[in-house]
């Protein structure tokens, strides 16, 4: 399912025609992109992406204009492509391209979302493809989908779209934030979703974070999914120590075990890895080396060492 990103690539595709056709300016439901095409490759690319990305964006905007929201704030949009390769011991093959687009739409108040993505926004969310759970959609699946809330600041948001290979779904999430101290705080979220193959489902999720000073940080996570259909759970517990260097570079440690409830409760995989991310040559611009050991469960739990390469690219209005 890929309806969404085909959207965007020929809204970006347009981009490129206009400024074929008009080299000195290129102006759509006022979004100035003039200076596209006088940058050089990298930049150009990079400018017609955010092109694609801003008039998409504002044509879905103006579909709701008539709602009595702002009438002439663009959207704002904010997103990540990322590319990599992940070979392994056994498996030198494991390819990834990953990306997620979030657009605000004035036109409904800024409280609704639209987000565009391949895969979920939790339950599913590690770096590593092949650490991703088979039973929540380890292959590329496009979401995309609104959300919205009554209000700005609400704790209770809901979702609807399509998601795990062009299912119709819906959700209703909580979310919470419990400050114990300036330096430690509990994040948790709970969420109960309805797919049309998957049905009904639950979710809960917590994450425990502590601050040590401004260039590191502890995370505990636990995730719990409930599927009716198959009437189980997926787990997951998770621990990540991030350190920020100089340099715009970061490191990531992160220890992880997951697992399901049936027949019993027991471990499906383990991930040891470290992720060194850095900015190079533009702002916009990093790459990510990640060293990993994973075992699983489908392989009699051997350790297989791997490291995974990745490009990665950010863009925001």
């Amino acid at each position: 399912m890929r309806f969404g990103l085909y959207f965007l690539l020929l809204n970006t595709w347009h981009a490129v025609v206009l400024s074929n056709e008009r080299p000195d300016k290129q102006v759509i439901n006022d979004l100035n992109y003039d200076f596209c095409g006088q940058l050089g490759p990298i930049d150009d690319a990079y400018c017609y992406l955010n092109y694609g990305v801003d008039s998409t964006a504002d044509t879905i905007n103006n579909w709701f204009k008539h709602e009595g929201g702002n009438q002439d704030t663009l959207p704002t949009t904010r997103g990540k492509l990322r590319f990599g390769w992940e070979p392994r011991s056994g498996d030198f093959s494991e390819i990834d391209f990953r990306f997620r687009i979030r657009a605000t739409l004035p036109a409904l108040k800024d409280r609704v979302e639209l987000f565009l993505s391949d895969e979920e926004d939790s339950g599913n969310q590690q770096a590593l493809k092949s650490a991703r759970r088979d039973e929540l959609g380890n292959n590329d699946q496009t979401v995309l989908a609104l959300q919205f809330k009554q209000e700005d600041k609400d704790k209770l948001s809901y979702r609807v779209g399509f998601g795990r290979g062009s299912q119709l779904y819906t959700r209703a999430r909580y979310t919470d934030e419990i400050k114990y101290s300036k330096d430690a705080s509990l994040y948790y979220y709970a969420e109960s979703h309805w797919y049309s193959g998957d049905k009904l489902g639950v979710e809960l999720n917590a994450e425990f974070g502590y601050v040590f000073d401004s260039r590191s940080a502890f995370e505990f996570n636990n995730n719990f999914r409930f599927r009716d259909k198959t009437d189980d759970w997926v787990w997951r517990h998770e621990v990540q120590y991030l350190h920020l260097a100089k340099n715009d570079t970061s490191y990531v440690f992160t220890a992880m075990i997951d697992g399901l409830s049936r027949p019993n409760y027991r471990k499906e995989q383990m991930l040891l890895s470290m992720r060194y991310k850095r900015k190079v040559l533009r702002d916009w611009l990093f790459i990510e080396v990640e060293p990993f050991i994973l075992w699983l469960r489908e392989e009699n739990f051997r350790a297989s060492p791997g490291v995974a390469i990745r490009a990665e690219v950010h863009f925001s209005t």
